[in-house]
């Protein structure tokens, strides 16, 4: 059910629900629930939040929906595998379901607070430092062997035998459309940074905070403090903050392995 085998495993402080997505994978193995489904269940839960979010009411709820949104996100990709069915479909939908969960979210806190311009940046951020994490989880699964249903080249769209071909087309064009550029940037920014250079220790499990599930944490944490418009300022600040520190980091590591006696 893991992405990655054993011996590249690292600490992934964004999959935090992943103990509890086990429990519910080994649960709904031998029934017909699918991954697709738990999917739409998760994207659900974030509308909710969303709206109670919009109204600034029952905020711990919304919280907790956001919780369970990262535990069920957790959970679908899990089942396909565990099923033995990883599905290119499945990526792509799920990475739109992410973008459309963080876009109701975001406007949910710029219609509750009125401050749109914060919230569309805060967007933003957010959709910039996932992507990173997710570029660099992405490089080390194809380096490792791990799972390969995504890839760090996505302007293909092959599939599996089974993946239906005409949704395929159409969920890897409005990939293309929203994550195509993000990923193209990505590649090259590390590419002038580090040119063919292995990641530090350690960076994936530093990376890993700006992962969704870390991201959503944040947003939960502070909803459930009853100032969710604290989490529009974390993404703007001090995440962005930390993100130039790991790129900093990333290129002085770079530097030192070239000097390293070949």
């Amino acid at each position: 059910m893991d992405k990655v085998p054993a011996s590249a495993a690292f600490v992934d402080y964004s999959d935090y629900a992943r103990p509890a997505a086990r429990w519910l994978v080994a649960r709904l193995l031998a029934t017909r629930v699918t991954p697709l489904q738990l999917t739409a269940a998760y994207t659900l839960a974030g509308a909710t939040a969303a709206l109670l979010l919009a109204r600034n009411i029952y905020l711990p709820l919304a919280a907790a929906l956001l919780i369970i949104k990262s535990w069920l996100d957790a959970a679908d990709g899990s089942l396909a595998r565990a099923r033995q069915r990883p599905s290119r479909v499945g990526r792509f939908v799920d990475a739109l379901a992410d973008f459309a969960v963080t876009v109701m979210l975001f406007a949910a806190l710029g219609f509750s607070s009125g401050r749109w311009l914060l919230n569309t940046l805060a967007a933003l951020c957010l959709t910039l430092q996932c992507s990173a994490f997710s570029y660099y989880y992405v490089c080390h699964r194809a380096a490792s062997g791990g799972d390969q249903t995504s890839r760090p080249d996505e302007s293909a769209s092959a599939g599996y035998a089974y993946d239906n071909p005409r949704v395929l087309w159409l969920v890897h064009k409005l990939y293309a459309v929203i994550y195509g550029w993000q990923d193209l940037l990505m590649a090259r920014v590390d590419h002038w940074l580090a040119p063919e250079r292995a990641l530090p220790a350690g960076m994936l499990s530093a990376a890993s905070w700006m992962g969704m599930g870390m991201q959503l944490l944040v947003i939960a944490l502070c909803a459930g403090a009853g100032r969710p418009t604290w989490a529009a300022w974390a993404f703007v600040g001090p995440y962005n903050l930390y993100w130039a520190g790991l790129l900093t980091v990333r290129a002085l590591d770079a530097k030192r392995q070239l000097r390293l006696p070949r």
